[in-house]
């Protein structure tokens, strides 16, 4: 790519290739050894450009992951008429997005956290608390329609399935293969919505 091409480049196409050159440079180095000079370079374009958006890595990397969660998991929560379905559409989603350098990013945000609360309060302002709603707006429709019992969701059971994805790609660095995604849904959350007493029975 030409100096003069990359100059041209403007609003999404940028976007698109500052996100790509961020999410290579991080997964092979880190985000403490990126620099937003060589995702610059990699992206080719001027750190200048970068530097109007972003101010540093950290930011750069929490946005290039809750963009690209936002882009491939749009707000609009999965409606198939079946809670099934619309479970296993979401996790599949979400594990196939992880199952990349989308989830060697994901393991930095959290080392980073550590250091920064600032990274999770925004992970959770951008991306934790629109999934929750779109979670229940789930479970709400399965409950009209009849698939599970009326009751009071708990908030651990909607924060669950998402939770053992992240868990398992925090602890192994893969994601959950489509058996396992499969085993989350039939053999823990259907169990838990649909015999709610009993769950609360073992308390």
């Amino acid at each position: 790519m030409t100096a003069e091409h990359a100059s041209r480049r403007r609003g999404e196409a940028l976007r698109e290739a500052v996100f790509a050159a961020a999410l290579e440079e991080i997964s092979l180095v880190g985000v403490r050894g990126a620099s937003m000079d060589s995702i610059a370079q990699r992206a080719g374009t001027g750190k200048a450009a970068l530097y109007r958006r972003w101010p540093n890595v950290r930011a750069l990397a929490l946005d290039v992951f809750i963009s690209t969660l936002e882009d491939t998991m749009p707000a609009s929560s999965p409606d198939s008429g079946s809670l099934r379905d619309d479970l296993l559409s979401s996790l599949t989603t979400l594990s196939r997005e992880l199952d990349s350098n989308l989830g060697i990013v994901l393991r930095e945000l959290i080392s980073e956290a550590a250091h920064d609360p600032r990274v999770s309060e925004e992970f959770q302002t951008r991306f934790g608390l629109a999934k929750q709603m779109e979670a229940l707006s789930v479970l709400q429709r399965a409950i009209d329609r009849g698939e599970i019992p009326q009751q009071v969701i708990d908030p651990y059971v909607v924060d669950l399935p998402a939770a053992l994805v992240l868990h398992k790609v925090i602890m192994t660095g893969t994601a959950p293969t489509a058996t396992e995604v499969e085993h989350i849904v039939d053999a823990i959350m259907l169990p838990l919505l649909r015999n709610p007493a009993q769950a609360i029975a073992h308390r």
